[in-house]
């Protein structure tokens, strides 16, 4: 099925996001006008290279070029484009031609929820599940209020609290280069959802293009029973449908065919409650350039 929305480019395709992944040691290219490859030099092997949520079409002799140049033994690619679309066996066709093969370690997402925020804020409300919508109001009822704060440090904290509570091990410079970057460009904004004056949850968000992203977020273990999360998100909905997006990407659900999303589950059933359209990606594909780097390296070692 071909997608409903007229998607802007992936914020991964873009050069506030080359400046992040310089700031973090990468090499920023565009190929061509709109279309980025990032490579990172390993110590006394080359490089490696990746192409995230790459746009269609793939410009092969441009990824050769810059491949050769840059001393490449492996690069990864992740085609912006859906499962459903009618041009999936060519694409599929094409990389395999040129010599990629699926990896099932992937670089972004390969399953998610898009919000169509160009509705109104009645329809955005109608369309969530009722339990939801529920816990929304019910939030609101018991005094949650969520402001933009744009307060790193208090949102670093609750973020690596919740990390450490999960058990999933978000890298702190990525993180922290991150906001830098973005909120220095006005394309990042914090909200926090507070109860009496305590932090309760909280959200780094992006936009770029007319999209935005819901990146990172994190609540505390007290007081779950305020719901802060279901209003914190609600209100993330209707902060970036004011300030001119027109799609919301919740960033990431769980893919039965991606092994390391199986924790995912809990998130995904919050997730969906708030509507949206289900998307999934191709994947990822990888290719060697050196058949050293087959027998050697796993795709994921180093990404």
């Amino acid at each position: 099925m071909e997608s409903v929305f007229n998607n802007p480019p992936d914020i991964r395709q873009s050069k506030l996001w080359g400046k992040y992944l310089e700031a973090l040691g990468w090499q920023s290219e565009e190929l061509s006008p709109g279309y980025f490859a990032f490579a990172r030099k390993i110590p006394f092997f080359g490089a490696i290279a990746k192409i995230p949520r790459a746009p269609l079409p793939i410009p092969f002799k441009e990824i050769s070029s810059f491949a050769q140049k840059n001393n490449v033994f492996l690069l990864k690619i992740e085609p912006a484009i859906e499962t459903g679309e009618k041009r999936i066996e060519s694409i599929l066709s094409l990389l395999k031609t040129n010599g990629f093969s699926l990896d099932r370690w992937s670089l972004s997402p390969t399953r998610t929820i898009q919000i169509d925020l160009t509705k109104t804020e009645d329809e955005l409300l109608q369309e969530l599940e009722k339990d939801t919508r529920y816990n929304v109001r019910l939030a609101t009822r018991r005094a949650v209020v969520v402001k933009e704060t744009n307060d790193f440090e208090q949102f670093k904290t609750l973020y690596f609290d919740t990390a450490r509570r999960k058990k999933f091990w978000p890298a702190k410079k990525e993180v922290e280069t991150l906001w830098k970057v973005f909120y220095k460009q006005k394309a990042a904004a914090i909200l926090t959802a507070f109860h009496k004056n305590k932090v309760l949850a909280s959200t780094l968000l992006l936009f770029h293009s007319k999209a935005g992203y819901y990146q990172h977020a994190g609540s505390a273990e007290a007081h779950r029973e305020a719901m802060a999360p279901y209003l914190l998100l609600w209100q993330a909905m209707r902060f970036l449908k004011k300030n001119g997006c027109k799609t919301f990407d919740l960033e990431g659900i769980y893919d039965p065919r991606n092994p390391v999303t199986r924790r995912w589950r809990g998130f995904t059933l919050f997730k969906r409650g708030f509507g949206g359209r289900e998307v999934e990606y191709l994947g990822s594909y990888v290719k060697y350039y050196k058949l050293w780097a087959k027998l050697l390296f796993l795709p994921s070692r180093f990404f």
